[in-house]
C-alpha cells in the first residue's frame, strides 16, 4: 500500500541500484512516488513507481506485475512484465523483495482485494529468476493477514 519512499530516496542518484515500487497513490501517506518520479543524476531511470487505485485484486495485481511497455496499464498480470522489463534491463545480481501484507483484502487501512494466491504469484515470478533473494515481511494492519502472507511466502521461498 505504502511507497518504498525512504529506499527510494536512498538510491535515488545511483545508477547501482534500481527501486520498483508499486503502491496506492494520491491523498495517501506518504503522498510521494508519481510515477514521473525517475531519479537523478546517475539515477535517472532507476526509480520506477506503479501508483495503483483503489479496488485492485489478484487478477490486476498479476497483470501489472507481468506487463509494461513504460506505459502502465494497471491490471494484476501488468506487474510480471514490469518486473521482467526491469530484469532485462537492469540486469540485477540480487534482488531484495519487500512484501507488504497491507495490500491484502480486509485490511485495516488497506483498498485492496488481492489474495495469498496473487500476493504470492510476484514472490513465485521473482524466485524463478534464480538469483540470490532476501524476502522481507511489510505492511499490514489486520495481524491475520500479516501471519498468513508471511508463512505462505516464506513456504513458497522453501519450494
Amino acid at each position: 500500500m505504502h511507497h518504498g519512499d525512504g529506499v527510494e530516496e536512498a538510491f535515488y542518484m545511483t545508477n547501482r541500484v534500481m527501486t520498483v515500487s508499486f503502491h496506492r497513490y494520491g491523498d495517501f501517506f506518504p503522498g510521494t512516488g508519481d510515477v514521473k518520479d525517475i531519479g537523478e543524476g546517475e539515477g535517472k531511470g532507476y526509480a520506477i513507481n506503479v501508483p495503483l487505485l483503489d479496488g485492485l485484486d489478484d487478477d490486476n495485481f498479476t497483470e501489472i506485475y507481468k506487463n509494461v511497455s513504460l506505459v502502465f496499464i494497471l491490471t494484476f498480470n501488468c506487474i510480471i512484465k514490469i518486473m521482467e522489463a526491469v530484469r532485462q534491463r537492469f540486469r540485477p545480481e540480487v534482488v531484495v523483495l519487500q512484501c507488504g501484507a497491507d495490500s491484502l483484502a480486509y485490511d485495516k487501512l488497506g483498498t485492496y482485494n488481492t489474495t495469498l494466491r496473487g500476493h504470492g504469484a510476484c514472490v513465485k515470478l521473482i524466485k524463478e529468476w534464480g538469483l540470490p533473494l532476501l524476502v522481507l515481511g511489510g505492511g499490514g494492519y489486520t495481524i491475520k493477514n500479516v501471519a498468513r502472507c508471511w508463512a505462505y511466502e516464506t513456504g513458497i521461498c522453501l519450494e
